[in-house]
Formats: C-alpha cells, sequence, structure tokens
C-alpha cells in the first residue's frame, strides 16, 4: 500500500511518535480475571485522536496532467491517504461517477464524500459509495453533513436556480435564484444567501435574501448598488460586501446597524474585483483585489477599520485562510517567476519562497490547524509537496492534492 513519508515531521511539529510496526507487550494486570488469569473481552474503546488525511488524484507516471491533453480521459485513480498510509482507491471518471475536479472532494469525518454530475444527473458518495442521486444536473458549491444526514446545495448546470437538498430531497427548489457564496453553519444554523431579479416594468429591481435555519430574511441593498460580491452570516450577525454607485471610496461592508467604506479607491485601480467575508476568531475579514486599468491585480485583507494587510502587486494570491486563534495564512505566486509563495502566520504575514513552480488545487488543499500551516502544493512528473509552515515533504503523487483535514 502506497504511504507518505510524513511521520518524522508530524512528529516534530506535534510531539508524537509514528511507528511503522507497534510493538504489542502483552496485556496489562488490570485486562485479566482476578484469581483465574483468564483474559477479559477486549472492549472496544472509540478513537478520540485526530488524524491527518489527505485526498488526491494520481495519474499515470508519465502523463502531464497539468495540460491534460487527453481531456480526462486518462485512467486517474482517487487516494485518500490516513496519516502517512493510503488506505482508499478508487477509479475516477463518468462510469464511476467519481469526478478529477478539486471542488467536487470533500473530506469530512474521515470519510471522503464526491459529488459528480454529467449535465442530466447528478450523484453523491461517500468513500466510492452511492449516497444518493437524482435527475437533473446540478454544480454542488456547498455539502454538509449533519446527524449522518448529509445537505448540499446546488446550481442547476442547465437553466438558472438553485436547488437545497437533505440526503438528495428537495428541501427548497428556486428557479429564479442566484447563489452568492456557498454552504456553511453558523451558531448551529445552516446558511446561504441569494439573489433575485423582479422585471418591474422598464426597470429591473434586486433583492437579496439570507436563509438561516428555517428562515428567509431580506438582505437591505442600496437600490444603486453595482455590484454584490458576498452576503454571509458570522457569531450571528449578516454582513454584506458591495460597490454603490453614489460611494466612491471602494467597496463598502454592511450589516444590520449600518454600513461604511472599507478604504478609498487607490488612483490607480479601475474597480475592486471581488470581495469575500471570512470568519476571523470572534470577527470578520474581507477578502479581495483590485484589478487595475493595466490589467494587473492586487490583493487586499480588510477589516471593518479598513485596509488590513496589502500584498505586493509582484504577487498573485491563490487563497487566504483565517483561523479562530485570528491566525492567517495565504498561498500565491511569483508573477515575474510563477515559484509557489507562501504566507505563514507571524505578526501578519511572513512571505517565503518555496523555491518551485508548485500549484494550489483548490481551497481545501491547504489549511491552519493548531497553530501551523498546511499547504499541498502540487506539480508535474510525482513533485506533489506537503509544506508544514516552511517544512516540505514529498508526497511522491503524479496529480493534485485535492483537500487536506486534521479530523
Amino acid at each position: 500500500m502506497k504511504k507518505i513519508l510524513i511521520g518524522s515531521l508530524a512528529a516534530l511539529l506535534t510531539g508524537c511518535v509514528w511507528f511503522e510496526n507497534p510493538v504489542t507487550l502483552g496485556k496489562a494486570r488490570k485486562d485479566v480475571y482476578p484469581h483465574t488469569g483468564r483474559q477479559k473481552p477486549a472492549e472496544e474503546v472509540p478513537d478520540t485522536s485526530l488524524h491527518l488525511y489527505i485526498a488526491a488524484v494520481e495519474y499515470p507516471d508519465d502523463y502531464d496532467w497539468v495540460r491534460d491533453t487527453a481531456h480526462g480521459t486518462v485512467g486517474a485513480k482517487m487516494l485518500l491517504f490516513k496519516d502517512g498510509e493510503c488506505v482508499m482507491v478508487l477509479p475516477t471518471g463518468d462510469q464511476a461517477r467519481i469526478s478529477t475536479d478539486p471542488d467536487t472532494h470533500h473530506l469530512i469525518g474521515g470519510n471522503l464524500y464526491t459529488t459528480w454530475s454529467d449535465g442530466k444527473k447528478t450523484c453523491v458518495k461517500c468513500n466510492g459509495k452511492d449516497l444518493f442521486s437524482y435527475e437533473g444536473g446540478e454544480s454542488i458549491t456547498g455539502l454538509l453533513v449533519r446527524d449522518g444526514a448529509v445537505w448540499t446545495l446546488g446550481t442547476k448546470i442547465r437553466g438558472q436556480g438553485y436547488a437545497l437538498r437533505y440526503n438528495g430531497s428537495v428541501l427548497a427548489d428556486n428557479p429564479q435564484g442566484t447563489l452568492i457564496g456557498f454552504l456553511y453553519e453558523d451558531q448551529g444554523d445552516i446558511c446561504y444567501a441569494y439573489g433575485i431579479s423582479i422585471q418591474a416594468g422598464n426597470y429591473t429591481i434586486n433583492k437579496y435574501f439570507l436563509a438561516d435555519g428555517e428562515e428567509e430574511k431580506e438582505v437591505s441593498i442600496p437600490g444603486d448598488a453595482t455590484a454584490v460580491f458576498d452576503i454571509r452570516r458570522v457569531n450571528g450577525i449578516t454582513y454584506a460586501t458591495y460597490l454603490q454607485k453614489s460611494i466612491s471610496t471602494g467597496p463598502i461592508l454592511s450589516t444590520e446597524s449600518g454600513s461604511r467604506s472599507l478604504g478609498a479607491k487607490e488612483t490607480r485601480a479601475l474597480y475592486p474585483s471581488w470581495c469575500e467575508i471570512m470568519p476571523w476568531g470572534d470577527d470578520i475579514l474581507v477578502k479581495g483585489w483590485y484589478t487595475y486599468s493595466d490589467g494587473s491585480t492586487k490583493y487586499v485583507l480588510w477589516n471593518r477599520g479598513g485596509i488590513y494587510w496589502n500584498f505586493s502587486t509582484l504577487f498573485s494570491i491563490r487563497e487566504v485562510y483565517a483561523d479562530q486563534r485570528k491566525q492567517l495564512a495565504a498561498v500565491g505566486y511569483a508573477k515575474a517567476t510563477g515559484e509557489a509563495v507562501i504566507f505563514l502566520p507571524s505578526n501578519g504575514l511572513m512571505r517565503f519562497s518555496t523555491g518551485e513552480v508548485l500549484r494550489l488545487e483548490g481551497k481545501a488543499a491547504a489549511m491552519l490547524h493548531d497553530g501551523h500551516f498546511y499547504a499541498c502544493l502540487s506539480g508535474t512528473g510525482g513533485t506533489d509537496k506537503l509544506w508544514i509552515d516552511n517544512h516540505p515533504t514529498d508526497l511522491s503523487i503524479n496529480g493534485p492534492v485535492t483537500a487536506i483535514a486534521y479530523q
């Protein structure tokens, strides 16, 4: 069975010791009946420790999966690793109904959930086994598991609208709605946001809603908003980010109690292109980027007071991560060389270059955990690496690492 030799590195960071072949020295005295010396029946002890899971797609050794000239017809395999050892190998493709798209892979509770659609039918699996399928093509933008039940939120591949499902059964079907963001949990409620357009004579009226639990609440957005980037509930408070025609000082952050500009629009900037709301401990951050008139981009983090962190225009930022400790990390690329760059938590963000042309193949391929940043960066020819902070470990996988989680 294939293994990833990450034990020594994990031991260094966590204080754990990993053994290839643990040695059993016999039963302790408490496991023996008094007087007779006979062993007591073994009791099931639940495993409450956390394990490091990695999901990846592996292609034949000589195949350039980045260029993918065979357009997905090469026999790729879906792999699941637990603490460095491969514990599951699954086929991919339409016949197996498992996609190689990283956005369709979800690590939850030590299980690998996958979603697939051919535009006519949609299927959700757990560890390669069908959970449910239904007629109609949906692109799943969110998957949650609660008490053994699977919640999905998907946009229609053909036509408009979205559907919220519980174990495949429809809970909400909106043929006119446009999803804003994804499916998530906040204070025990399952939440998502959407917008609808209503034609009133020669005018179009846009309305926006947040669904949380069993309620849908309209979110107040000014009528002269030219772009609505995100709507999200964090710690019970509903936030929205948008551009407003009557206010030219940059993106707006609003709550139920009011709104404010996140900062002056930069003079060279054409417009803010995106602003996404992130939970950050007991607060929030907004991540986004400006697009300049020359086509270049600049990634920015805002807090409630304005710009919190400016990334250099020399780097293209792939993803930013935040946790409950109010730590931050990011993965990006040097625009001049294409080398992967990692930003680590250190009084803001500390940058270092990996020195290699590697890619982050999806948001779920990196995470902050217990004060450390884990980033799985992928390259051709088996050059994939797991970076734990600034320590690399070879993964020797020819294909994208799609998800990592401690569970």
